[in-house]
């Protein structure tokens, strides 16, 4: 039973991660070309998105690309997944306590099933 909320734990923290926005950085991007924020050397590394050395409008370019990416990547379209279905077929396993293989057993099941 432990896995089964350490699996769906994981499921969340995971989906959480996803949303992070990469906004703060390129305000960070143009505050420094605009002579706003002096950069700390970690700072520019990160801020250095094309690693050319140096901090310019192509660096904002392709942080704002990135951030667009991982948008339309966070937009996928969404499979509806009975996690209540994939519970109890993993607690119905023959064993008296289901493993790591029932669960993706379920999973892959499911999978099939749904196209």
């Amino acid at each position: 039973m432990k896995k089964i909320f350490t699996l769906l734990f994981c499921v969340l923290a995971t989906g959480i991660a996803a949303n992070a926005s990469e906004v703060p950085l390129v305000d960070k991007c143009i505050n420094v070309l605009l002579g706003v924020e002096q950069p700390t050397t970690l700072m520019a590394v990160n801020l250095d998105a094309d690693h050319d050395g140096t901090i310019t409008i192509a660096d904002v370019t392709t942080l704002i690309d990135q951030a667009l990416m991982e948008k339309d990547a966070n937009q996928a379209p969404a499979r509806k997944i009975d996690v209540e279905g994939l519970v109890k077929q993993v607690l119905a396993t023959p064993n008296s306590e289901p493993t790591i293989d029932d669960v993706n057993t379920a999973i892959e099941h499911n999978l099939k099933n749904d196209k």
